[in-house]
């Protein structure tokens, strides 16, 4: 049993989709490398949200992963390893990457507050 607390990511996920299909319809004949800073600043907050709280699962993780290189996919016109490479060359981090960097900057953060309960949490981890 994995407790009572589930995340569904859908949400998340189909938030994404709504604001990248907006953002993409407009700026299509853009500069490509533009619309990649468009989606990334616009849309993909919407995969991230309150991203480092969560106790995501593998399979999550790839779920997100996946949905963001769907729209580099869509971006640049490619398919197959093409993705992951312009992923690469256009410095988008990996998730797994972002996701550990944002979970560290959270607990960093927490030592601050001036909260006892989330300071002993913070200590705990």
């Amino acid at each position: 049993m994995e407790g009572i607390f589930g995340v569904v990511i859908q949400y998340m996920k189909s938030n994404f989709y709504c604001s990248f299909n907006s953002v993409f319809r407009v700026a299509r004949c853009q500069n490509k490398l533009v619309v990649l800073q468009l989606v990334t600043s616009y849309c993909q907050p919407y995969l991230l949200y309150c991203i480092e709280c969560l106790e995501l699962s593998v399979t999550q993780i790839r779920s997100i992963e996946h949905t963001w290189l769907c729209a580099i996919s869509h971006i640049f016109d490619i398919t197959g390893s093409d993705v992951k490479l312009v992923s690469d060359f256009t410095g988008t981090v990996a998730f797994g990457e972002m996701l550990q960097c944002r979970r560290m900057q959270f607990l960093d953060e927490l030592h601050y507050v001036d909260n006892p309960v989330l300071q002993f949490v913070s200590a705990i981890v």
